[in-house]
């Protein structure tokens, strides 16, 4: 069997997709597994994007951006014929898996698909939420009545990242089998914890001209680390924070920015009178990202819309309590005790940050604990690889179902 794989983007400042796929193909590759990864990369920067730790990759360099194909769809089709399956070919059992949504790739990877009779797994990655949806509305109304809802219906299985995505499918109208596979946390994106991750470097690092934060003695960190988007509800925590304002405390907010939310947000805190509480870093890598998490207290996400919600994995792998929305799929952070799932807006994050900042240092490391423990058990790179490997195999007619099949 070989797998090709299809995504727009693996620019980690893209979001979570750009920064799991990648770790998924690694995991792959690691189960003996042929496989191609095809995407496109900016100008310039198709070197970066090609030190993939020994994943076989196609990255197409555009003049435009991935929404302009016109310096690039000829050649992402031709490398997506090559690497699929043709009965002509009498190649190799292929399966076609493309993420995302709403994209010419996700369009192009559909027609080859079909073009060479390839089995497509389509993995969405949160794009059809009803927090999603709303962004660019009328634009993705037009696109699903004129091919999208058609590319979806051709796949023969749709990856869902959460029990929760799975009935954001069901809602569109799709029918089809669904695979629901959490994605992993660790191993093939680098994270090496010590203690729970509690041990990693503490050395400054920069990017960008902004200093990631070393601890300060004394004080204890909130971290906020994903885009800075409407939907990941940061105004809401600004605007919840004058109401707890804990002594001793300060917010780290990290990220690359998008819709100028990090200066809307900074306008927000200073009229509130709390902006010298918020310190914003910027755009983290890898390395700089579990230094934060390996100094935080506390993590924080008060998204309106997360199909799986990576930083959240991510956060609790490093031994980190987390604050977030019923809006994400992590009922087992209340369930196991490991940070706090609540409701959506201002007040329930206010409240929230109430409970969290008023236990004590030993009361929030062992929720860090539980929480490691949690992703340690149930969110390994392995056992996602392993889960829709044995949905590939069902594809192809060599396998029984699957227990991940809904």
């Amino acid at each position: 069997m070989k797998i090709v794989v299809t995504i727009a983007t693996i620019d980690p400042r893209q979001g979570g997709p750009a920064r799991s796929v990648p770790a998924l193909c690694r995991a792959f590759v690691d189960q003996g597994i042929d496989l191609e990864l095809v995407t496109i990369a900016e100008r310039g920067k198709k070197a970066e994007q090609l030190a993939l730790n020994g994943i076989e990759a196609t990255v197409i360099e555009t003049t435009g951006n991935r929404y302009q194909p016109g310096s690039w769809r000829s050649e992402f089709k031709a490398a997506l014929h090559k690497g699929a399956r043709s009965k002509e070919q009498g190649a190799k059992e292929t399966v076609l898996y493309d993420v995302g949504l709403w994209l010419p790739s996700n369009h192009f990877a559909a027609q080859i698909a079909a073009q060479t009779q390839t089995p497509l797994v389509s993995s969405p990655r949160g794009m059809l939420s009803k927090e999603a949806l709303k962004v660019s509305k009328w634009k993705k109304m037009i696109a699903w009545n004129l091919y999208q809802r058609r590319d979806l219906n051709s796949a023969r299985v749709l990856h869902a990242t959460s029990e929760k995505e799975a009935e954001e499918f069901r809602d569109m109208g799709l029918t089809q089998p669904i695979a629901v596979v959490p994605n992993g946390v660790g191993g093939s994106q680098g994270a090496n914890f010590t203690a729970g991750g509690r041990e990693l470097s503490a050395n400054r690092s920069r990017e960008a001209g902004n200093s990631v934060l070393v601890k300060t003695e004394g004080i204890r960190t909130l971290l906020f680390l994903s885009r800075l988007h409407p939907m990941k509800g940061l105004k809401d925590l600004v605007q919840a924070w004058p109401r707890v304002r804990p002594n001793g405390w300060r917010v780290v907010v990290a990220g690359p920015d998008e819709n100028r939310q990090r200066a809307e947000c900074e306008e927000l805190a200073g009229s509130l009178g709390v902006r010298k509480d918020f310190e914003f870093v910027g755009a983290v890598d890898d390395q700089q990202k579990w230094k934060l998490f390996s100094e935080a207290d506390l993590f924080v996400l008060p998204s309106y819309s997360e199909s799986f919600g990576m930083a959240i994995a991510e956060a609790l792998a490093a031994g980190v309590p987390v604050i977030t929305t019923k809006a994400t799929p992590w009922r087992e952070i209340e369930t196991h005790h490991c940070g706090w799932w609540v409701n959506t807006g201002v007040e329930s994050i206010a409240a929230a940050l109430q409970s969290a900042t008023a236990c004590g240092s030993q009361e929030l490391r062992a929720m860090g604990e539980r929480g490691r423990k949690l992703v340690e058990r149930n969110y390994s790179w392995e056992s996602a690889a392993k889960k829709l490997l044995s949905v590939f195999e069902w594809v192809l007619g060599k396998a029984e179902k699957p227990t991940c099949i809904v």
